[in-house]
């Protein structure tokens, strides 16, 4: 799969008493992403957009924005150790400039210091984990006074179609019109669709996940297209984007 990149770097070279030895510059990229592994070529198909400073086996920066708001969410620096482990720091940042969590990862599993903070930017949790397992946890009210850590709970929402799920079948049933040469030939059927509902409510990122005929597929296209802003979805009071998969059905009466 092809992807859009920006390079710009160069290799210094020097040369002391006859032996030569090479620094390298860091390559600063962009990269379009759906999501997690998902490069994609235009950031009109994005969900992310990624910048890394990156010196090959040593470093990684990566500042990682929403596309629809331009919104930083998260920043990602992984170190390479000699043995070939990776050590990384993820900082969460909240849509109000807060800082909501910071996680340190020895390769791909957490390890070490997890801190959390609420919407106020004040600690909510501290904890200890060894490769994955947390080992201890302290948890903080409001106030900063210490509560237990069973009364956090993950809370998440998807989006929301104004007037609900059955207005948004509505709306599609109302907006579809039928391609005349697909009437001409009896075609029917389902396309199945994709599209991503950003953090703004904007419908994003559409897809054919299987198609049907060229021109009820371009159709079914136009109608997700034409989708008003939904309520955005949200996870732990923050909105985030979200991938939806929906079947239209095409169908001659």
């Amino acid at each position: 799969m092809k992807f859009i990149v920006i390079i710009s770097g160069v290799l210094l070279a020097t040369c002391a008493a006859g032996t030569a030895t090479a620094q390298e510059a860091p390559v600063r990229t962009t990269i379009y992403q759906m999501f997690k592994d998902s490069v994609v070529t235009a950031s009109s198909d994005a969900v992310y957009r990624i910048q890394r400073t990156q010196v090959a086996g040593r470093s990684q920066l990566d500042s990682v924005f929403y596309v629809a708001s331009n919104r930083l969410y998260r920043v990602k620096t992984i170190t390479w150790q000699p043995n070939g482990d990776t050590l990384t720091v993820v900082e969460g940042w909240r849509s109000n400039g807060q800082t909501e969590y910071v996680s340190h990862e020895l390769g791909n599993k957490t390890h070490g210091e997890y801190r959390a903070y609420n919407t106020q930017g004040r600690l909510q949790k501290i904890a200890q984990f060894d490769h994955g397992k947390e080992q201890s946890a302290k948890c903080f009210s409001k106030t900063g006074a210490l509560v237990s850590c069973n009364q956090y709970k993950y809370t998440e929402k998807l989006p929301e179609f104004p007037g609900g799920q059955q207005a948004l079948l509505d709306y599609i049933g109302r907006t579809l019109r039928y391609p005349t040469a697909a009437l001409k030939q009896n075609l029917q059927g389902v396309v199945k669709t994709a599209f991503v509902v950003a953090e703004t409510g904007e419908v994003r990122c559409l897809q054919i996940k299987q198609g049907l005929w060229p021109e009820l597929d371009a159709e079914a296209l136009r109608v997700l297209a034409s989708l008003p802003r939904f309520k955005p979805g949200q996870q732990n009071g923050e909105t985030v984007p979200v991938y939806f998969t929906l079947p239209i059905t095409f169908a001659i009466e």
